[in-house]
């Protein structure tokens, strides 16, 4: 993180000049950070040249490893049990590749104390006023991302809430609107079964030649049913003839082939089939929005008796 960006999330302090007296320590913390950082970098291309059997190429890379730990544990003021370079020469001159990967693993153990040295003595001895001011900025700015995160993520949850309710409410309008829809075909084709009695003198019964064009059409979904199920074919074929009845045009009829969420309608022709109850009226329906025929979001309109409304 920057420093301007840090300095902007202290308002009302200032970051403590550097000071003259200071100069030797942040030398020595920089010269220690810089070859903790090289070595690192050297140790990595160490395993790298062992891995391809670059045996020349590592020892070189060794002796170079070897002398910027040691050189950082003097400028760290580290007492080492015993010198790296010096456990580097014992190795000779272009040892084995178990010689130097016990090397690589002796040199990451020693990276890993002087890191942790560094760590002490910037705590300590090397602190300097800069290092307090720069605590507390990273805390605050810790501060500031953990609320903005939770601000975002309530934003977000709120708006996702707010997205779910705009879209139950559209879903909601939406099958309003496809309830009127086939509300007002189901009034349309009982105008058209009306108008087909009385223009014949007949029953639905003997105009589709079927007592229960919907008979077969429940226990499955309607909805988009291809054009040979048993179920369309019946409706088409009852349509067409309540219309050639009824003299309806083709377009008046195809808009009657389907209901709103892609079924068939379901016709079930009552009057005068039973001699014991001759007067029981034709129903059509719509299986509604779940495509089911026989449950409760069906829309149901009984077609008028033959010689009512003449």
């Amino acid at each position: 993180m920057g420093r301007n960006l840090l300095d902007r999330l202290m308002p009302g302090e200032r970051r403590p000049p550097a000071r003259v007296a200071e100069a030797p320590v942040r030398a020595a913390r920089e010269r220690a950070r810089e070859l903790l950082t090289r070595a690192a970098t050297r140790l990595d291309g160490l395993y790298a040249l062992l891995e391809s059997d670059d045996g020349r190429d590592a020892a070189l890379l060794a002796d170079l490893l070897a002398e910027d730990l040691d050189t950082a544990a003097a400028v760290l003021g580290w007492r080492e049990k015993r010198s790296l370079t010096l456990e580097r020469a014992e190795g000779g001159l272009l040892p084995p590749p178990e010689t130097l990967a016990a090397f690589a693993g002796l040199a990451e153990a020693r990276l890993a104390a002087l890191g942790q040295a560094l760590a002490r003595r910037r705590d300590r001895d090397w602190a300097l006023p800069e290092d307090r001011f720069q605590a507390r900025a990273l805390w605050r700015a810790r501060a500031v991302l953990l609320v903005g995160v939770v601000v975002l993520s309530a934003a977000i949850l709120l708006g996702e809430a707010m997205a779910k309710r705009t879209r139950q409410f559209a879903a909601a309008v939406a099958l309003e609107r496809q309830r009127r829809e086939a509300a007002a075909a189901l009034a349309d084709i009982a105008g058209l079964a009306q108008a087909a009695k009385a223009a014949t003198g007949r029953s639905l019964i003997d105009i589709t030649g079927s007592n229960c064009s919907l008979c077969g059409c429940d226990g499955r979904d309607l909805r988009n049913a291809p054009e040979g199920d048993i179920c369309v074919r019946k409706w088409h074929a009852a349509l067409e003839r309540i219309g050639q009845a009824a003299a309806a045009g083709p377009g008046r009829l195809a808009r009657l082939a389907r209901d709103p969420w892609g079924s068939p309608y379901l016709l079930n022709e009552n009057e005068g089939e039973s001699a014991d109850f001759p007067f029981e009226p034709d129903t059509i329906a719509t299986a509604g929005q779940n495509g089911l025929a026989g449950d409760a979001d069906d829309i149901v309109l009984a077609v008028p008796l033959a010689g009512q409304g003449r």
